[in-house]
């Protein structure tokens, strides 16, 4: 009977080691003003979804919404301020570069 509390012990901590490596990699984050986000440590080597939304909000597209992901590209689709529709690609990479001339490329 001794060995199935200890045994339980053990397996508790390491599901706790586990969750709290999962909460360090993203999550719900606060920018100290009273607004959260949603935050995912992309993969090393590769652009997260949130990454390229980012970027494309900086390029002026707006309400933006993932149209193809593979392991080469992310393209976006959304609005920009006249309420157009348009695209935009990244590579699948770190840093998540934008794909220039993407939007000539495919109608």
């Amino acid at each position: 009977m001794k060995l199935v509390p200890g045994s339980l012990i053990l397996s508790c901590s390491l599901l706790l080691s586990s969750v709290s490596g999962f909460a360090a990699s993203g999550g719900w984050q606060s920018d100290g003003q009273g607004t959260t986000y949603w935050h995912v440590t992309p993969p090393p080597g590769q652009c997260n979804i949130s990454q390229a939304k980012n970027l494309a909000l900086r390029a002026g597209i707006y309400r933006s919404q993932i149209i193809q992901q593979d392991d080469n590209v992310i393209v976006l689709r959304g609005l920009d301020q006249s309420g157009d529709r348009r695209e935009i690609g990244f590579g699948n990479i770190r840093g998540c570069p934008e794909l220039k001339g993407y939007e000539d490329q495919h109608p």
